[in-house]
């Protein structure tokens, strides 16, 4: 199975920029943990709710002078839109990633986490299962 059938196709954007409290309330009304940093169309980075609270607010810092380029992730490290979908579990697992940016033509055209791997390897064991039963 290839990534790209259990990406999420809506993937929340900052620019490295913006601050800590832009990136919250962005997150907050995506109802999502993460945003992918951008800069001029390519990805630069990461930034995570834990990234906020461990790098900004538990370190002291302001979150309205915080920006995001201080707290986040780079570089990232990204997947193909056609990665074999454990291929992509495997540069996850080893990297230490819970996030996994999509890139197809050199744009950003998805996100997928470590639990929708989860649940898509769990799908395709009942799926499989499923069928042997007679």
């Amino acid at each position: 199975m290839k990534i790209n059938k259990i990406m999420t196709k809506k993937v929340g954007t900052i620019t490295s920029s913006s601050t800590a409290t832009a990136c919250s309330a962005t997150m907050k009304e995506l109802n999502i943990g993460s945003l992918v940093v951008m800069q001029n169309g390519s990805v630069e980075g990461i930034v995570t709710t834990w990234d906020i609270t461990s790098k900004c607010i538990g370190s002291g810092k302001n979150p309205n002078d915080c920006t995001v380029f201080e707290i986040m992730t780079s570089p990232v490290f990204t997947a193909d839109f056609d990665t074999d979908v454990m291929e992509a579990a495997r540069v996850m697992a080893d990297r230490k990633i819970s996030r996994l940016p999509i890139i197809q033509l050199g744009s950003l055209v998805g996100i997928v986490t470590f639990a929708d791997i989860s649940q898509a390897v769990d799908q395709f064991t009942k799926d499989v299962l499923g069928s042997w039963k007679t």
